[in-house]
């Protein structure tokens, strides 16, 4: 049975190559402009000075993550239950795509910060980089804690996305929208229900604890993706 769970997977790793194309511009984009400005700042050429704050390149890998959960509850749930897999199989083998998907963007992210954000940060000739670490306090814990943090909240991520993009063809999924939209301009105003707002996301981005961290994302993570089970078990192919 798990041999069909990741052949499943497989399949959703082959065919989300937009996403792929897009991380991958988006990324190569990014290194490109920093490769220029070691260039041309060795023949005296000043694209971006020492002052010069810049996201880190490794946040575009997060496209990833969420083209990826875009195409597969859309495009691949169809595709794969044609070739004669069954739903349960969709399930699981698309949960474990998205272990490897947010594993892979966590580790290339995580690389990428050590590798070559925080030199050019310390270098300080062209500018310094905001890293997911450093931002939300990963870092503290050393880069293999800030792997396992950044791979929890991915995988939440993508998995929420996923959800909500399985439910848009039904009425749920709109009250879902709804939902989500109501919270964000309600909540935010007024203090009792901010301070609410403020506690979830410090729960699953800013706590200090990484295993509470990493634990609340998971348990979310789980229950989130509970909820599309019975979304795929009525949809049509």
């Amino acid at each position: 049975m798990s041999k069909t769970f990741w052949s499943v997977a497989r399949l959703h790793l082959r065919n989300v190559r937009v996403a792929y194309i897009v991380t991958g511009i988006c990324v190569g984009i990014m290194l490109v402009q920093i490769i220029v400005g070691v260039i041309l700042l060795h023949f005296g050429i000043e694209m971006n000075g020492p002052d010069n704050q810049s996201i880190s390149v490794a946040w575009y890998l997060w496209l990833l993550l969420l083209l990826a959960a875009i195409v597969m509850p859309q495009g691949n749930f169809p595709r794969i239950l044609n070739l004669g897999a069954k739903r349960a199989d969709y399930f699981w083998g698309t949960i474990q795509s998205y272990v490897v998907l947010s594993g892979a963007a966590s580790l290339v992210g995580i690389l990428c910060n050590y590798l070559v954000d925080h030199p050019v940060s310390k270098w300080g000739q062209i500018g310094s980089y905001w890293t997911a670490p450093d931002v939300f306090g990963w870092a503290a814990h050393g880069p293999v804690v800030a792997f396992f943090q950044q791979w929890a909240f991915l995988l939440l991520f993508a998995v929420f996305v996923h959800t909500l993009v399985a439910a848009q063809d039904k009425w749920y999924g709109w009250v879902a929208d709804v939902v989500l939209i109501a919270i964000i301009s309600v909540f935010t105003p007024i203090a009792p229900l901010r301070h609410a707002e403020a506690w979830f996301f410090n729960a699953i981005l800013f706590q200090p604890n990484a295993f509470l961290q990493i634990l609340a994302c998971l348990v979310l993570t789980c229950a989130i993706y509970a909820l599309t089970r019975p979304i795929f078990a009525r949809r049509a192919v």
